[in-house]
């Protein structure tokens, strides 16, 4: 943790600073895993991903994560991965959650079988909700995926303290008959040529946004560069056509695809341009191991961010690791926000040195500081605290570089934590001062 007198000024008023929690992948409190195992219980999430790279591989790892294992059992091997990787910040996380939920600083056998009757359960509306709001969180912006068809048929609800946003890779990613078909049927529709299923996109976007979702959501990174061509109309109805004049066909991944998927991805884009909707997108590190993060640069969206002037694009995780990109985007774009989402536990310093870079080069306007990016409440509140961290950290190194006071500092802040992503995304809440 960073020191200071300015540092530790401006760490108690961001602590009180409510936030936007401008991603995550949880909907209440039905949405959240409860394990009675302590290992299982704070070995949840990216920790899981540092624990498979510091042994080289997957076997001990699924021991130590597996409920049904106890913790006398597991204790040896944790003993042989944790020291290996416990300074990592994901595992910060999982040492923040001990520190502020259970009151442990260190971890030992009987510290963890001390838990096992501790552990809080967050399926409970009421634990959830107190946990919200002791942290602070006002809303959480989510990409789920739920049973759309019941979602779109108004049976199955969005918690009061959710915000939906509409996952896209499925929609412009879809390479056979099945795929369309079963995308229209959420709407109880059945599409026979390109322009039918570009309607019905249009229409379940239209009837969500009625529903409450308040934008898209894409993380095709994950699959394939983003990089979407213009002009590939011709080729995207011929690639259609190709498996709706036989539903057996399927198109080759990626390159065979890749026009067919271009197309549908502009074709979202006027969508959330004509309903008005935010677009969120992933760029930068990739969960998991093994993957090419180049594919994933936020350059890669110029001219996705070029024809789209009307359309507001949140551009997600600091787009680690090419931050000089990133600060491009949002100093040159005017309908581009910078989402440092996921980034504190994945990099912190790197978060801290993008946002004292953001003071300087950036409208604070377009910086969005946190979004959880967890499948849990608990570990997104210790995210949440890391964020708070960094947040302070890189606001006190610019007001100790004489560049900013500490009032202005603050202001920073509550724009950070709340303001611009409740503005730009149009959240509707009241604005908040420092």
């Amino acid at each position: 943790m960073p020191a200071g007198k300015t540092y530790e000024a401006l760490r108690a008023d961001v602590e009180n600073i409510p936030v936007i929690n401008t991603h995550d992948h949880f909907d209440g409190p039905g949405d959240q895993p409860h394990h009675t195992e302590p290992i299982t219980s704070l070995t949840l999430g990216y920790v899981r991903k540092d624990l498979i790279t510091a042994v080289g591989g997957p076997a001990i790892h699924d021991k130590l994560i597996d409920p049904e294992v106890s913790t006398e059992e597991k204790w040896p091997l944790w003993q042989q991965v944790w020291p290996k990787m416990q300074h990592t910040a994901y595992a910060r996380v999982t040492r923040v959650i001990l520190r502020d939920e259970y009151g442990l600083e260190e971890i030992s056998l009987e510290a963890l079988k001390g838990l096992a009757g501790r552990l809080v359960d967050y399926r409970d509306e009421q634990a959830y909700v107190a946990k919200m709001d002791r942290c602070g969180i006002r809303c959480n912006l989510v990409n789920i995926w739920p049973d759309w068809k019941k979602l779109l048929a108004g049976e199955r609800p969005v918690h009061d303290r959710s915000r939906l946003l509409i996952g896209c890779p499925a929609l412009h990613g879809v390479r056979s008959h099945d795929a369309v078909q079963e995308i229209a049927g959420w709407i109880d529709r059945r599409a026979t040529c390109l322009d039918e299923y570009v309607e019905v996109l249009r229409e379940i976007c239209r009837k969500l946004k009625d529903l409450g979702a308040i934008g898209l959501k894409d993380q095709a990174a994950y699959s394939r560069i983003i990089r979407y061509d213009g002009g590939t109309r011709g080729e995207a109805e011929r690639l259609f056509g190709f498996f709706m004049d036989d539903p057996r066909r399927s198109l080759g991944y990626p390159e065979q695809s890749k026009p067919l998927d271009d197309f549908l991805f502009h074709e979202l884009m006027r969508i959330a341009r004509d309903l008005d909707l935010p677009v969120q997108i992933h760029t930068g590190y990739l969960a998991g191991t093994y993957n090419d993060v180049a594919k994933a640069n936020a350059a890669h969206l110029r001219n996705i961010l070029e024809l789209y002037r009307d359309v507001r694009f949140d551009l997600f995780h600091g787009n680690w690791p090419y931050a000089g990109d990133f600060l491009f985007l949002g100093k040159s774009y005017p309908n581009v926000a910078l989402d440092c989402c996921w980034l504190h536990c994945m990099d912190p310093r790197y978060a801290r040195r993008l946002l004292a870079d953001a003071v300087a080069t950036v409208p604070q306007s377009k910086v969005f500081a946190f979004g959880g990016d967890y499948g849990a409440l608990e570990y997104t509140c210790a995210h949440l605290a890391i964020a708070r961290d960094n947040v302070a950290a890189a606001l006190a190194e610019m007001v100790d570089d004489a560049w900013i006071g500490l009032d202005e500092a603050r202001q920073i802040a509550a724009d950070w934590l709340f303001n611009s992503p409740n503005e730009f995304l149009r959240l509707g809440f009241e604005p908040v001062s420092a």
